[in-house]
């Protein structure tokens, strides 16, 4: 599974209004050409708007927790 290419798609349904609306209406045509794990097309196919909010707060949540981490250990370790 690739959390990199399901953090692409997401992110790009959050800045494309025009693709999230596909994403909800025909998600295997949003999703042709990515290649997802038939877990994550499963997961991205059931997204709607209430859960896509959800998805997509959680998402940005853990990136920032993440980012955040990799600032401090390159602060800590810089000479």
């Amino acid at each position: 599974m690739s959390a990199e290419t399901v953090t692409t798609i997401i992110r790009r349904a959050v800045a494309e209004p025009e693709f999230r609306g596909l994403l909800f209406r025909n998600a295997s045509a949003a999703l042709a050409g990515y290649d997802l794990a038939e877990a994550e097309h499963a997961a991205l196919t059931g997204l709607n708007a209430e859960n896509f909010d959800a998805l997509a707060g959680e998402l940005e949540a853990r990136v920032s927790k993440v980012a955040g981490a990799g600032l401090a250990i390159g602060f800590f370790n810089h000479p």
